[in-house]
């Protein structure tokens, strides 16, 4: 299976993820007190760099980041049912994608659900540090240039 990473198209790709979004990350923006098609479309608004991964089976993922300051980026990613359909790709490649998300910052963070464990282990694995916050059922997360 073929799949590309484009620049996002939000007033596509918005109905498409939100159309087949994953539970777990349903679940997420619904215990930020945001419905997730609010999420979705607020996501490619603030975004800097925003991407989109698809193949032939349609959309998989969205993933982008915004700026909270000169130093910092607030990354997100959301992914549809189809996602592990390119667990393979998205592993080899997603460390690429973050160091091109980093370029301008020091750090990228934003917030994860403890209960959220595919994403926590991934975010583990790409270094991630995490700390508790505010939130209840939330961790902080950072990713710090290499």
């Amino acid at each position: 299976m073929e799949v590309k990473v484009e620049q996002a198209q939000p007033d596509m790709d918005a109905f498409d993820l939100y159309d087949d979004m994953r539970e777990e990350d349903m679940i997420e923006c619904i215990g930020l007190m945001h419905h997730p098609k609010d999420a979705v479309v607020e996501s490619f608004a603030c975004s800097n760099k925003c991407y989109s991964v698809r193949s032939e089976e349609g959309l998989h993922c969205c993933f982008g980041v915004s700026r909270r300051s000169d130093e910092v980026g607030v990354v997100w990613l959301l992914g549809t049912r189809r996602m592990p359909k390119i667990r393979k790709y998205f592993l080899k490649h997603s460390k690429q994608y973050v160091e091109e998300l980093m370029e301008g910052f020091d750090y990228l963070t934003n917030v994860i659900m403890k209960t959220n464990y595919l994403s926590y282990r991934w975010l583990q694995w790409l270094g991630a540090e995490f700390n508790d916050c505010q939130l209840d059922g939330y961790q902080s997360f950072i990713l710090r240039s290499k």
